[in-house]
């Protein structure tokens, strides 16, 4: 049951540049795999909820899409940039993420974080958090802190490894305490209020970026028509899924010699659905060919893109 009204609760962005982390964050927060993860740029294409529920108090975390300068199919780049900066005005708070492996304190802020900061103009408190701190020395990560610091009004700062939870419940118990009173959004047991149909696409996303070559995955597209009870096997899932790509060529390297790519594809993916529903899963999966998919409102208004203001 929902309560009314919690000692702490509110909606918190996590915004920043590809691969800083932030969707390891997400899972490790609320220790459950809720936002996939890969070391190629712009995993993360939707704004994905996690929820952090306690006795007293609820985060709703909003994971966002790395905000980049850089043209995967400019439409689809566009519309990314615009989920990311329209959750972070939506939040009671803001953590910026940057990755301090990446960071140079003695030539100053990366050109992406100097970008990020000069449009991100919201009334809500927003936490500088330096990401990563297991990969490098203190001095370098308080030095990254010290220099982008002084860019923006910061209402504090973190150092954090989100791959092994350092610092982490410090950063949980600080937005605690800042987030006032309000309603129990989401029941305590929900770890997200993502669909099954979004949630299984997004695995299957995710293998296809592990087992691909490095610039496909940027133009593919999944997504799950129907996910429906098998009719003669207990305790059985049949998820009907597609594939999008935007040429032939790329459908012949999904597909595989012999198929064999589509089938590693559906095999990996079976296993961590299995693992997910906690049932048996018949995956039929399809690849169909979208031209320049990336650069239509129509088709990815058809693939669950939102398109915020």
């Amino acid at each position: 049951m929902l309560k009314e009204t919690l000692a702490h609760s509110g909606f918190v962005a996590v915004i920043g540049a590809p691969n800083t982390g932030k969707s390891t964050f997400l899972n490790t927060a609320l220790g459950k795999k809720i936002s996939i993860v890969s070391p190629k740029v712009q995993t993360t294409r939707n704004a994905i909820r996690g929820i952090h529920t306690t006795d007293d108090a609820q985060i709703v975390f909003v994971d966002t899409p790395g905000i980049t300068a850089d043209d995967f199919g400019k439409m689809l780049n566009n519309w990314m940039n615009r989920t990311a900066y329209s959750k972070a005005h939506e939040a009671d708070a803001v953590l910026l993420f940057v990755d301090v492996t990446t960071q140079h304190p003695e030539q100053g802020p990366g050109k992406e974080e100097l970008e990020i900061i000069g449009k991100l103009k919201v009334a809500c408190p927003v936490f500088l958090v330096a990401n990563k701190v297991d990969a490098v020395k203190k001095m370098r990560a308080d030095d990254t802190l010290a220099v982008i610091g002084k860019q923006y009004p910061f209402a504090g700062t973190f150092t954090i490894s989100a791959l092994n939870g350092t610092g982490v419940p410090e950063l949980l118990a600080a937005l605690t305490n800042l987030l006032p009173p309000g309603p129990q959004y989401f029941e305590a047991e929900d770890p997200s209020d993502q669909s099954d149909e979004f949630l299984a696409a997004e695995i299957i996303r995710e293998k296809m970026y592990g087992l691909l070559q490095y610039e496909l995955p940027y133009h593919t597209a999944v997504v799950v028509e129907q996910i429906t009870e098998h009719e003669q096997v207990a305790n059985m899932l049949v998820i009907h899924a597609t594939i999008h790509v935007a040429r032939k060529s790329q459908k012949a390297i999904v597909i595989g010699e012999k198929g064999r790519m589509l089938k590693e594809i559906g095999t990996q993916a079976r296993v961590e659905l299995q693992t997910l529903f906690n049932k048996k899963i018949h995956l039929e999966l399809h690849v169909r060919i979208e031209e320049n998919w990336f650069a239509s409102e129509r088709a990815l208004k058809k693939m669950g893109f939102e398109k915020e203001s």
